[in-house]
């Protein structure tokens, strides 16, 4: 993936997303990798001002070499 698909890819959400490196059960060794990108959406419940949004988190997922 290109500096550009990822920046593409992130454009549409906010700035204050958290980002996530996910790990599979996987045997990854030192190496460059490519990844997937996900995005996965829960919601934040504040109980005191009994609010709730819904936040993103933006996963990436290394591909494991065995796995192309």
């Amino acid at each position: 993936m290109t500096k550009k698909e990822l920046t593409d890819l992130l454009s549409d959400y906010p700035d204050d997303a958290v980002v996530v490196i996910e790990v599979h059960d996987t045997e990854l060794h030192e190496d460059l990798y490519d990844f997937t990108f996900d995005v996965i959406s829960w919601t934040r419940f504040d109980f005191k001002n009994n609010t709730q949004e819904q936040v993103p988190e933006l996963r990436l997922c290394a591909i494991n070499h065995g796995d192309k």
